[in-house]
């Protein structure tokens, strides 16, 4: 049963009242009574209606955070009670990338489940940023990421290590240049851990700094990385495409379109291939951490708690877990 004060958030997340009537499935006469019926109440407006996209007042500012610790309260409560029952009921809600949603999450869903049957799972895809959100709206519980984070809100617990590879159509001539050629690895070669012994050279990133590349977007992990990696070799690329998802990089290197950056999780999760060698990145900024992320002031639910001690144990058992999943 939605309140006079749902109605009011609803309007203020979407800065709509058509938006928000839809997203509630109720009519926009319907919603706006409702809205001034808590204004009445109030005593003041709570929309400056004149503005476009809506704004709040200074009333509504006040009404909007009352609002919202409201909510937070009685999130936690729900989760206290949800607590009481041990885990036996309840839900948690997991968020990551497309990457790290497909490589990392199916092991740690299917081990938490096996342990705690009746905990139900949902998880979100969508971009970094975005998650970040939800887990400070408390939408998500708990987020697989890497790379950067704001240590004041987040608390993370890293579990994986993975390597970024420079992945170059097999095709290329670049790929035959003796000082390029001895760097060169093949797919069964990361598989074995070559890139890790040090007993293959690192071919500088200029060697290739006259080809096309394929790029994740801003907003991505792997674009920062990247960034700084061709700023560390003084190459600036010729990005023939910027792409969202590590895979579709990987499918389209495969099909020659230009050299991209990935990693050696991907490449031991992806298809068999020829059509790709690899070359190890050297630097900082090559090997990155995959860690859980939680808010950090949050109330931690025993279903959050459990989820955390089997990922992390099951990663710490096995570092070659996310290679045994699929995508």
């Amino acid at each position: 049963m939605l309140t006079g004060m749902d109605y009011v958030y609803a309007v203020w997340q979407e800065r709509s009242f058509s938006a928000a009537a839809r997203r509630l499935f109720v009519s926009q006469p319907a919603l706006s009574a409702a809205v001034k019926k808590v204004e009445r109440e109030l005593g003041l407006p709570i929309f400056d209606r004149s503005r476009s996209p809506l704004q709040l007042t200074d009333a509504g500012k006040a009404y909007i955070e009352a609002a919202e610790r409201i909510y937070r309260i009685q999130h936690d409560l729900t989760r206290y009670c949800s607590d009481l029952a041990g885990l036996q009921s309840g839900s948690l809600h997991l968020g990551g990338t497309n990457f790290f949603a497909s490589c990392f999450l199916p092991p740690m869903i299917e081990a938490f489940s096996q342990k705690y049957p009746q905990i139900r799972l949902s998880v979100t895809e969508s971009d970094s940023a975005d998650l970040y959100d939800k887990l400070s709206t408390e939408e998500l519980d708990i987020i697989v990421d890497s790379g950067v984070y704001d240590a004041s809100l987040y608390e993370i617990m890293p579990f994986y290590t993975d390597h970024l590879l420079l992945a170059v159509p097999s095709r290329l001539v670049v790929n035959e240049r003796r000082e390029v050629a001895a760097g060169k690895m093949m797919r069964a070669d990361i598989l074995a851990g070559r890139h890790l012994s040090g007993d293959v050279p690192v071919v500088p990133l200029e060697e290739f700094a006259g080809e096309d590349f394929l790029l994740l977007g801003k907003g991505n992990d792997m674009y920062r990385r990247a960034k700084g990696l061709f700023q560390s070799a003084g190459v600036v690329p010729n990005v023939r495409l910027y792409l969202n998802q590590l895979m579709t990089a990987f499918h389209m290197a495969r099909q020659g379109l230009g050299v991209t950056i990935l990693t050696d999780t991907l490449v031991s999760l992806a298809a068999p291939t020829d059509a790709l060698v690899y070359y190890q990145l050297s630097g900082e900024l090559a090997t990155r951490e995959t860690f859980l992320a939680v808010k950090k002031r949050g109330y931690r639910t025993k279903a959050m708690e459990g989820f955390i001690q089997s990922s992390l144990g099951l990663y710490q058992q096995d570092s070659s877990v996310a290679g045994k999943s699929g995508s």
